[in-house]
């Protein structure tokens, strides 16, 4: 923890001094919003109790040391596979997009950003708070200008749609509406928030037919639903998400993909998602073939556009 003081300390002396250079959208976003003396922002909301355990173990994980940032995520996400995905969702944006990363923990996902779409503004925000103290550190620089950091809760985002702020241009979402438990809700609020024609893509855990197989041959729990070893609660994507995703957004085609076809951890695959991995890069392109992707891959998407008024 005084590690994390420390750089955190560095951090706010090279980087908040140029928050009046944040992404124009963003900018406007954020001056009805208050952020603390490290920068990053605040709903004051309260979050929901039946989650408290959950938030108390990813705190713990947060306070861990980490001397490779990208090797820590490698052990459980895919990086090439979500880089790649990151770059197809970034090309169906428009010019001078406004993004919100519902649950977007260290923010990994837009590191890049500058170099692919130097026009876009990311608003990341996360129920456990040290999370976005890693963020600081992996994003760097780009925290104050593309990019802004809330602690905030998906079930009741803090922003009025109005002729102040007319919504978000896109909203991202990896593993995070899978440990809500009213995961109708969150969506309702992605939704609220979402302006005409914006694009709304979350990713949860599949529940993939080949490993369900197998661990029934192993005499293993494959666990699809509810709260696991106490700690926190878990709903694989199903196709009853899909179809409240789809009534949400009012009857909208939603479209599946399936992706992270050879990254398992659980199976001894985990060197598929490191940064560099040549089978990590192979693994981005297999989700082109849901013929065979959506009986081994690991995560299954939804994707939905909002209607025009």
């Amino acid at each position: 923890m005084v590690y994390l003081l420390q750089v955190q300390k560095k951090y706010h002396q090279s980087s908040y001094l140029i928050g009046q250079e944040l992404n124009p959208k963003l900018q406007k976003l954020l001056q009805s919003q208050s952020a603390d003396s490290d920068g990053i922002y605040s709903s004051r909301a309260g979050f929901s109790a039946d989650q408290s355990a959950e938030i108390e173990l990813r705190e713990r994980v947060a306070a861990e040391h980490y001397d490779n940032f990208l090797d820590a995520i490698s052990r459980n996400h895919s990086i090439p596979v979500m880089d790649y995905e990151v770059d197809r969702f970034l090309a169906k944006l428009p010019q001078g997009a406004l993004i919100l990363d519902i649950g977007g923990c260290w923010g990994w996902h837009w590191r890049r950003l500058a170099q692919k779409r130097p026009d876009v503004g990311v608003l990341i925000i996360d129920f456990v708070r040290s999370n976005l103290t890693h963020a600081q550190n992996v994003l760097g620089s780009l925290v104050g200008n593309q990019i802004a950091l809330m602690h905030a809760d998906a079930t009741a985002l803090p922003f009025a749609v109005d002729d102040g702020f007319q919504g978000f241009d896109g909203i991202w979402t990896v593993q995070t509406l899978q440990h809500i438990p009213d995961f109708a809700q969150a969506v309702q609020e992605a939704h609220r928030v979402l302006r005409p024609c914006g694009l709304f893509v979350n990713y949860s855990l599949h529940i993939t037919p080949l490993h369900r197989v197998i661990y029934g041959l192993l005499g293993k729990q494959y666990h699809i639903r509810g709260v696991v070893m106490g700690a926190f609660y878990l709903a694989r994507a199903s196709d009853t998400q899909c179809a409240e995703v789809s009534r949400i957004f009012g009857g909208a085609r939603v479209a599946n993909r399936y992706t992270e076809c050879l990254f398992h951890p659980q199976f001894g695959l985990g060197f598929t998602g490191k940064k560099d991995s040549l089978l990590g890069r192979i693994d981005a392109r297999l989700a082109a073939a849901p013929w065979f992707a959506r009986w081994v891959a690991r995560q299954r998407s939804f994707e939905v556009s909002k209607a025009a008024r």
